[in-house]
């Protein structure tokens, strides 16, 4: 790739503008893949935080009863634990202390209005590994031993952010293959136009015996050296982005940042797996367009009289 050229393809304006139009594309590439390669590991690591695990509600005691409310409370909360802890299938039912309950519920409802509300009790359940559990009749029988509690298993809200996470990477995906047909097009322009640039050069070529191989490794080696710069630069210039959001993250965890976005960029994490696809992005661009820049020539002079 990395051989003299005999044709002076430095010179060409229309090349010019490749290492720029690639650095642009691949910092698109690689910013898409963050985006659904976050987007997965997001769905991944909410489907293993909330697999085997339930959370029920249990309302507070408002009206006519708020005088006594402490003690209904208490032992409403009281009569669903004994439930939940002789019921086959739970291995665990612990409720949040007020002060966890609240911090649930101040990203969302704001710190006034969370101190002012009445709140419910919370139980987190654990299931036991492999023991099967009638959801149906548990809350049957929950609602019974304290009515208005509700039981949630998160199938649901997770089901929809599995949906909205493999949107987010389908649509990622879908930016990759445009951003790398792109490339290709920009590639075949500039190298179509230095053929028109150098054809009397590339017209003695071929008097002297040059093969066709010979005048497609010139511009394949040219292309190539653009390329990788422009993918080289696209990258780091991605790479600088998702390390300001990770700034961002730490300035929103100490609390001179904007609110609630601490716990979401903070656990922006990859895997091995990962990074060889962030990697692969810029080095794949590169040998993208070097092998498109040759195909195109070989076309291109089999085409010439």
């Amino acid at each position: 790739m990395w051989g003299r050229n005999d044709l002076a393809l430095g010179r060409d304006p229309s090349t010019r503008f490749l290492p720029g139009l690639l650095a642009v594309l691949v910092y698109l590439a690689v910013l898409a893949a963050i985006g659904g390669l976050t987007a997965l590991g997001f769905v991944e690591d909410w489907d293993r935080r909330l697999s085997g695990t339930m959370t029920v509600q249990i309302p507070p005691v408002v009206g006519a009863q708020a005088e006594a409310s402490r003690e209904t409370a208490g032992e409403r909360r009281d009569a669903v634990l004994r439930l939940l802890r002789v019921t086959p299938g739970i291995a665990d039912a612990r409720p949040l202390s007020g002060a966890d309950a609240a911090a649930l519920l101040e990203p969302w409802l704001g710190p006034e209005l969370v101190g002012t509300l009445p709140m419910p009790i919370l139980v987190d359940v654990r299931l036991s590994p492999g023991q099967p559990l009638d959801r149906d009749a548990l809350a049957e029988r929950l609602e019974n031993a304290a009515p208005g509690t509700t039981l949630d298993d998160h199938a649901r809200w997770l089901a929809e952010a599995q949906a909205i996470g493999r949107s987010i990477a389908a649509t990622g995906l879908v930016v990759i293959v445009l951003v790398s047909l792109a490339a290709v097009l920009a590639v075949v322009f500039a190298v179509r136009t230095g053929l028109g640039v150098h054809r009397d050069e590339i017209e003695i070529l071929h008097l002297i015996g040059a093969p066709d191989r010979f005048i497609a490794a010139q511009f394949q080696r040219h292309t190539g050296r653009l390329a990788l710069v422009g993918a080289v630069i696209g990258a780091v210039l991605a790479a600088a982005t998702l390390a300001a959001l990770q700034w961002t993250a730490a300035r929103a965890a100490s609390g001179t940042g904007p609110a609630g976005l601490a716990s979401l960029l903070s656990s922006i994490e990859f895997g091995l797996r990962d990074w060889i696809a962030l990697v692969a992005l810029p080095v794949g661009a590169a040998l993208i367009a070097t092998v498109t820049a040759r195909a195109s020539v070989l076309v291109a002079l089999a085409r010439l009289p």
